[in-house]
C-alpha cells in the first residue's frame, strides 16, 4: 500500500514538472511569409508542397524566408512474383531547400518514402501513387514549417 500510494506521489511530481509543451504549439503562433524563389525537380511533388506552403504564408509577417527547392522523385520496386510482375513498391521523394533568411542561409533536407503494394487495376495503381505523392509533399511542406520556426528561434 505504501509503494503505490509513494509510486502515484513520485509519479504526479515528476511529470507536473517535466515542462511538458506540445509541440506544434511553437507552429501555431509563428507567422511567416515564404517567396520561393527557384523550384527545380519533381515538377507534382513540388507543385503540392508549394501549395501547401502557400495556404500557411501569412502576408504581413516580419519573418521571411526565401526558399530554392530541389525535388527528386524515384519509384523503386522491391519484390516480384514467380513471373517477374512487380508486386511491391516503393516511393521516395527527397527535398533539399535553401533557405534565406536574415542575411543567412541554411540548406534543409527532408526525405519522404512509403512502400505500397500493387494494386491490379492500372487506374486505381495511378490514383493511388497520386494520393500517396500528395501525402508526401504534405508531409515535406508540414517538417518544413517546423525546421523554419526552429531557424527562427
Amino acid at each position: 500500500m505504501f509503494k503505490k500510494k509513494f509510486l502515484l506521489i513520485f509519479l504526479t511530481i515528476f511529470v507536473a514538472n517535466c515542462n511538458y509543451s506540445p509541440v506544434y504549439l511553437k507552429n501555431e503562433n509563428f507567422k511567416y511569409k515564404l517567396n520561393i524563389t527557384e523550384i527545380i525537380g519533381d515538377n507534382e511533388i513540388n507543385k503540392y508542397i508549394v501549395k501547401d506552403l502557400n495556404q500557411q504564408s501569412k502576408i504581413n509577417s516580419k519573418n521571411n524566408f526565401d526558399i530554392q527547392i530541389n525535388t527528386i522523385f524515384t519509384k523503386k520496386i522491391l519484390a516480384k512474383n514467380s513471373k517477374g510482375t512487380p508486386t511491391d513498391f516503393e516511393l521516395k521523394a527527397k527535398s533539399v531547400f535553401v533557405i534565406r533568411y536574415n542575411n543567412n542561409e541554411k540548406t534543409l533536407n527532408i526525405e519522404e518514402k512509403l512502400n505500397y503494394k500493387k494494386i491490379s487495376n492500372n487506374y486505381e495503381q495511378s490514383n493511388y501513387e497520386k494520393t500517396i505523392k500528395k501525402n508526401i509533399a504534405s508531409s515535406i511542406a508540414r517538417k518544413l514549417v517546423l525546421r523554419l520556426a526552429i531557424l527562427n528561434d
